[in-house]
C-alpha cells in the first residue's frame, strides 16, 4: 500500500515538472526572431534574386540593340558590301560586332560572341518584313546584305543563360513534374533568356560600281 502512494506521488511530481518545463517553454520567446526569419528568408532572397536577374536581362538587351543599330549602319551606307574581308555572318560578327577595328566594342564584355546568332536578309516590303526569332531553329545563318534601296532586316539573338536556375525549374523537370517557361526559352536542353535586337531599314544609294564582295543573296 506504502509502495502504491509511493508510486503515486513520484508519477505527480514528474507530471507537474514536465508541466511546468511545457509552460516555460510556451511561454519562453528566445529565438523568436531567427525562427521567423527562417521561414521568411527563402521567398524573400528569391524573390530579391529575381529582381537582380530581371534587372540583367534588361541591361543585355540594351547592350544587343545598340550593337544590331551600330551594325546596322555598315549595311546600310555599303561599307561591308564593299569589304573584300567581310562575307559571311561569321565575318560580320568577329569584324563589325564582336571586335570592331578602331573603335570601342558595343556589346557588353559579359556577352560571349560564340553563342550569337546573326540573320541579315532582304524584304520585298516593311510590312513583309520578318522579325520574328524563328531563324534561331536553323542552323545555318543568313548573310544577305541586298544592294543599293533594298530593304533589309538585320537579327541579333543571344541565348542568355538563366543565372538564378531555381526560377525555371530545371530540377521538377527532369524529375517529369513540371517546368516555368515564363519569359524563357528552352534550347540546347536549357532553359535560356532570348534576347534579340532587330533593325530594318532601307539601303542608301551606293556609289557607281560593282561592290568588292556578293551581297550574298
Amino acid at each position: 500500500m506504502a509502495l502504491t502512494i509511493s508510486v503515486k506521488r513520484r508519477s505527480i511530481r514528474i507530471s507537474g515538472r514536465l508541466g511546468r518545463l511545457l509552460n516555460r517553454f510556451g511561454k519562453n520567446s528566445d529565438g523568436a526572431t531567427a525562427v521567423e526569419f527562417a521561414l521568411v528568408s527563402v521567398p524573400f532572397l528569391g524573390l530579391l534574386f529575381a529582381i537582380f536577374e530581371t534587372a540583367f536581362v534588361f541591361f543585355a538587351t540594351q547592350g544587343v540593340e545598340a550593337a544590331v543599330n551600330d551594325a546596322a549602319r555598315y549595311v546600310m551606307t555599303g561599307q561591308v558590301q564593299y569589304d573584300s574581308e567581310i562575307s559571311s555572318a561569321a565575318d560580320f560578327k568577329e569584324k563589325i560586332i564582336c571586335n570592331p577595328t578602331g573603335r570601342a566594342r558595343i556589346l557588353p564584355s559579359f556577352i560571349d560572341c560564340n553563342k550569337l546568332k546573326l540573320n541579315i536578309q532582304v524584304a520585298t516590303s516593311f510590312s513583309s518584313a520578318n522579325t520574328a526569332k524563328d531563324f534561331i531553329n536553323n542552323p545555318s545563318e543568313t548573310y544577305c546584305t541586298g544592294a543599293s534601296g533594298d530593304i533589309v532586316v538585320v537579327r541579333l539573338l543571344y541565348p542568355m543563360p538563366v543565372y538564378l536556375s531555381i526560377l525555371s525549374m530545371t530540377s521538377l523537370s527532369a524529375n517529369g513534374v513540371g517546368t516555368n517557361t515564363s519569359g524563357q526559352t528552352s534550347y540546347n536542353g536549357k532553359m535560356v533568356h532570348m534576347l534579340m535586337g532587330t533593325s530594318v531599314f532601307r539601303n542608301e544609294p551606293f556609289p557607281a560600281g560593282t561592290p568588292a564582295v556578293t551581297s550574298g543573296c
